[in-house]
């Protein structure tokens, strides 16, 4: 029975999900309404306020689990490793690379959301996960540079190149991009910490 039950949420969740972003594509977040979006999503209003307060929470509900995504994937980032080896080791470079495959795999959500009709405060959102969770695994003592720049220097660049290959539509694999990264940044690491 339960069984049953999760199945159905999950695809009430799906449906709603699937239907703001066709809305989002065509009219923009800003212009969405509830009615819109239980009329494209097949569902009744009483559906849509057992699972969210209203679109921004939906929204917000949405955001976060990508989110969620990024932290447990730079969680896993061996900067000990990306220090004294440098990008182009194995380990950082499949990392990095779960992380452009993780933006592929999400795309249209990505898309959505930091394009034109999109949340302009994901951004911000996004970059600053980064940097909270990069923080978090980040040995202050071995740092040459004030952390907040360290962060920045690391992380804030990974925001920004996401953004860059979302805008100019993902003609790269994944994999040229984390190529071109480590190329470009294969010391950058080693010259930011002891």
């Amino acid at each position: 029975m339960d069984k049953n039950v999760d199945l159905r949420i999950s695809r009430t969740h799906k449906m709603i999900k699937e239907a703001l972003f066709e809305l989002m594509d065509t009219m923009g977040f800003d212009k969405i309404s509830v009615q819109n979006l239980t009329k494209k999503a097949m569902v009744s209003r009483t559906t849509f306020y057992l699972h969210y307060k209203d679109k921004y929470d939906l929204l917000d509900q949405i955001e976060n689990e990508i989110l969620d995504g990024f932290k447990n994937i730079i969680t896993n980032l061996p900067l000990d490793e990306i220090v004294t080896k440098g990008l182009s080791n194995e380990k950082p470079f499949s990392l990095l690379l779960r992380i452009y495959e993780y933006v592929k795999e999400n795309q249209q959500f990505f898309k959505l959301i930091m394009g034109k009709n999109g949340d302009p405060s994901f951004y911000y959102k996004l970059s600053e996960t980064m940097k909270l969770t990069a923080l978090k695994n980040i040995n202050v003592d071995r740092l040459k540079i004030p952390e907040h720049y360290a962060v920045v220097f690391t992380f804030g660049v990974q925001t920004g190149i996401i953004n860059e290959w979302l805008r100019t539509g993902m003609k790269e694999t994944p994999q040229e991009i984390v190529s071109m990264i480590t190329q470009v940044m294969h010391d950058v690491p080693k010259n930011i910490y002891r």
